[in-house]
Order: C-alpha cells, then sequence, then structure tokens
C-alpha cells in the first residue's frame, strides 16, 4: 500500500515537468537603424512561467 503511494506521488510530480510551459515572447517595437544599414532595433518582452528560468547571457562591448 505505501509502496503504490510512493509510486503514485512521483508520477504526480513527474507529470508536471513533461507539461511544463515555454517563455513568452512578445515584440513590441521594430525600427531598421538609419546610421547602420542592414541592421535594425528590437523591443521585446519575456515573460517567463512559474519556476522556470533561462541561463546568463552577456551582450559583451568592444569598442
Amino acid at each position: 500500500m505505501t509502496f503504490t503511494k510512493v509510486i503514485l506521488a512521483l508520477a504526480c510530480l513527474m507529470s508536471g515537468t513533461l507539461v511544463a510551459q515555454e517563455a513568452k515572447v512578445t515584440q513590441l517595437l521594430s525600427k531598421d537603424l538609419t546610421n547602420l544599414p542592414g541592421k535594425e532595433g528590437l523591443m521585446v518582452t519575456v515573460e517567463y512561467p512559474p519556476g522556470s528560468s533561462d541561463p546568463i547571457h552577456r551582450h559583451n562591448a568592444y569598442g
């Protein structure tokens, strides 16, 4: 009986990770950059579902 409850609890915990939601990206603005031909500027918002995360990333400036 206890073994069955443990297996059932594990199955419930695992089912939540299988249906994980993705981050929602919404584009707010897109504009061509006049002083940089062929380039555009974008403004977006990203909504992450509860409990999710995104790896750290950088945009290093050289100049």
